[in-house]
């Protein structure tokens, strides 16, 4: 990574260039992944290598260890958020994001995966302003004005 800062690569999501947005967006999520170290970032990805295999009980619980292991470490909260998510387990998804949030509220994955959540639980004007949260941060990530449109359309 370059000497770019953090507060730099999150105002690079806001350039209007879309390569300069990518290569915010890959920078903090690297960032993210490495800041509570090598043996937390491994077992991260050993988890995210099980999301992709959906062995999802697994990668729950290799998750689950990481938050005990690095309760400090907001992406180790992210990823059991994600999984917990694609169990359909919504409420305890919930809970994760807000850990998330709680130690990095610039998240604009977990702004976005709390809105996921909330959405799939009916919760729509709450959904809403979790997709507004993420936006303000990832202005061009679309996905978050679709699922706004979404929410809308079930509340009229």
């Amino acid at each position: 990574m370059n000497d770019k800062t953090l507060q730099e690569f999150l105002n690079d999501l806001k350039n209007t260039d879309p390569a300069v947005r990518e290569t915010a967006t890959q920078a903090l999520w690297t960032t993210w992944h490495r800041e509570a170290g090598e043996l937390a970032e491994f077992q991260l990805n050993r988890g995210v290598a099980l999301m992709a295999e959906r062995q999802l009980d697994q990668a729950r619980e290799n998750f689950a260890d990481l938050c005990e292991k690095f309760p400090d470490f907001p992406e180790g909260h992210n990823k059991l958020a994600t999984v917990l998510y694609l169990m359909g387990r919504y409420l305890e998804s919930v809970i994760e994001c807000d850990i998330t949030l709680e130690k990095n509220p610039h998240h604009f994955g977990a702004w976005n995966g709390k809105g996921l959540c909330l959405y799939n639980l009916g919760k729509f004007e709450e959904a809403i302003l979790c997709f507004q949260r993420a936006l303000e941060i990832q202005p061009y990530a679309d996905v978050n004005l679709h699922y706004i449109g979404r929410c809308r359309r079930k509340l009229n």
